[in-house]
């Protein structure tokens, strides 16, 4: 079964990627191709230089180096090698690409996130806010004291506070939360 997937997938690992990642074949460094793009809109070959040169190269909204990584592909054909301008595209990027097109799967990827958007509000519209300020207060301080006892650091309790109003519909300043730099410079292993 490991050797279908890596076949299919090319040994990416697809557990983080979103379904419309997956469909543009985003690969482990959250990239695709122009050419995997191209072929998953189900564009007509003959225009791909066309199409290339308008929505990458071109493309006024796109920046050489930061959204799109330009190479050669030398392949053969009937007639002898042949080069094909292709790029290394952004998740993010080809994701744009993808909304822009006006066929199927460019109103496929529209819909999907439009999906997407209108989860996010009705997730949003679940969250709690309360009418009672002051029994979110009391939780805090009882929150509070919990946390000091069990020697949690300040900022990390400032983090909690931070995340717990956000529940309830209280917005905190964005620099709430000060981390101490000896905690900014730690290493990660």
């Amino acid at each position: 079964m490991n050797d279908l997937f890596n076949e299919v997938f090319g040994g990416t690992d697809t557990s983080k990627l979103t379904p419309i990642e997956i469909a543009l074949g985003i690969d482990n460094e959250g990239r695709t191709t122009a050419t995997k793009l191209y072929d998953y809109l189900e564009l007509n070959p003959s225009n791909y230089s066309k199409w290339f040169r308008k929505n990458i190269t071109e493309n006024e909204f796109a920046e050489e180096n930061v959204d799109f990584y330009p190479f050669v592909l030398r392949y053969e054909s009937l007639t002898g090698e042949k080069d094909r301008q292709d790029a290394k595209l952004t998740a993010s990027f080809a994701k744009k690409l993808s909304m822009m097109q006006k066929n199927k799967k460019g109103d496929a990827a529209r819909n999907y996130f439009v999906g997407i958007e209108n989860g996010a509000k009705k997730l949003v519209k679940q969250i709690p806010l309360t009418e009672h300020p002051g029994e979110v207060a009391n939780y805090l301080k009882q929150m509070d004291r919990r946390m000091e006892k069990e020697g949690i650091p300040p900022y990390k309790i400032a983090e909690a506070f931070k995340m717990v109003s956000e529940q309830f519909g209280i917005r905190l300043p964005d620099d709430f939360v000060k981390v101490p730099e000896y905690e900014q410079m730690k290493l990660s292993v």
